[in-house]
């Protein structure tokens, strides 16, 4: 598992990696939400990988290696949430950063801002992995996988600018804090060992379904 991990870590081009080090704290310090910009990197991260695989049939190559199959699925999932938890930190460092060098009132991430990201993380890789090993298109599964994105954002707004007391108007800059506070008013038990629990859970049940998945197309090709 650990070799397909370290394939897809090294898969991105320089420039995508300089780009990705570069606009992260552009989009920080033009104070754009830093939860939406975490979840469009980590979907813009997820979709390439795909991508790449679906240009360079490298996925139905190492199929056909004598390796186990689950392991290759193993792999995507670990090296998009380490991905994931770098770019966390990342923002986070960047955060602290800017809010010592200027005055604006940059969002800081604390360690339940950290973990409510992560588990966003997994989730959208629970949700998006199955989809792109399922369905044979690539243009079917991103299209699919941006309709349930966008779906997500008009059904979360709600309450989101409920809990923040947003009733009359939305300022997408100061959208941050509510997630946090959202986990703290759903589920009221425990709030952050709840959410780990399930998100675990839904992470392994959707591993499980996506080597499935895999194992399947990989003996139709």
């Amino acid at each position: 598992m650990l070799h397909f991990v370290k394939y897809d870590l090294i898969m991105p081009t320089w420039g995508t990696l300089l780009t990705v080090l570069l606009t992260i704290p552009l989009f920080y310090a033009v104070m754009l939400p830093s939860f939406f910009v975490f979840n469009v990197y980590v979907m813009t991260i997820l979709i390439g990988l795909f991508f790449t695989d679906q240009r360079s049939k490298s996925r139905l190559y190492m199929s056909s290696l004598p390796v186990k199959r689950a392991s290759i699925v193993q792999g995507r999932y670990v090296s998009i949430l380490l991905v994931s938890i770098f770019f966390i930190f990342y923002q986070g460092l960047w955060g602290k950063v800017l809010s010592l060098l200027f005055e604006n009132n940059y969002y800081i991430y604390s360690w339940k801002d950290m973990l409510v990201l992560l588990c966003m993380a997994a989730l959208i890789e629970a949700v998006a992995i199955p989809i792109y090993y399922g369905l044979t298109s690539f243009l079917m599964a991103t299209g699919g996988l941006a309709f349930l994105y966008f779906f997500s954002i008009i059904f979360s707004l709600p309450p989101l600018t409920n809990v923040l007391g947003m009733e009359r108007e939305i300022i997408f800059n100061d959208l941050d804090p509510g997630f946090v506070l959202l986990v703290e008013k759903y589920i009221p038990f425990q709030p952050y060992i709840s959410l780990s629990l399930v998100t675990a859970i839904l992470f392994y049940l959707s591993l499980k379904l996506s080597e499935l998945l895999f194992v399947k197309k990989a003996k139709v090709s």
